[in-house]
């Protein structure tokens, strides 16, 4: 099995449970590529934080930056994306759409400040379809460590 790991991360905790996730895989012999969707447009500080959530709730789309690895050439797709708004964000919204003909399975995981995680999966489900499984992260148990039992459930799970 490869899989292909893709999410964005506007403050970095994303990027670390999808680098979690990939150490696991990793462990267990699995192929496993990583991509970080990068939104265009400038998202940093309190106005950029303001922005993305007011892009998330209104389901705007935005211009990513090209991909390196195809989801056609993977036999799962894992994407993750922080909730911004109780939607997803922007970027991963823009990917999925690009890129849903090219999806053969998914699983699902997010990050979230305490909520809103219900919807931002349905949102993915929309656009790609029913994923194998989804896993909800609070950041504060990313930023603590304490979120790898979890992501070793979510794992054995769609394996």
């Amino acid at each position: 099995m490869n899989i292909l790991i893709s999410y964005y991360s506007r403050t970095g905790t994303t990027r670390k449970a999808a680098m979690d996730i990939k150490e696991v895989l990793n462990k267990k012999d699995i192929e496993v590529k990583t991509e970080e969707i990068i939104d265009k447009k400038n998202r940093d500080g309190n106005t950029g934080y303001v922005i993305a959530g007011k892009d998330a709730l209104m389901k705007k789309k935005t211009e990513i930056k090209d991909i390196s690895y195809h989801p056609e050439n993977f036999d799962m797709l894992i994407v993750g994306t922080p909730v911004w708004a109780g939607k997803v964000t922007p970027a991963i919204r823009t990917y999925l759409e690009n890129y849903k003909d090219e999806i053969s399975q998914t699983a699902f995981f997010c990050t979230h400040g305490g909520g809103g995680e219900s919807k931002t999966f349905n949102d993915m489900q929309e656009i790609a379809g029913e994923p194998k499984e989804v896993l909800s992260l609070r950041d504060k148990d990313v930023e603590e460590r304490k979120h790898l039992e979890d992501i070793s459930n979510f794992l054995e799970r769609i394996l």
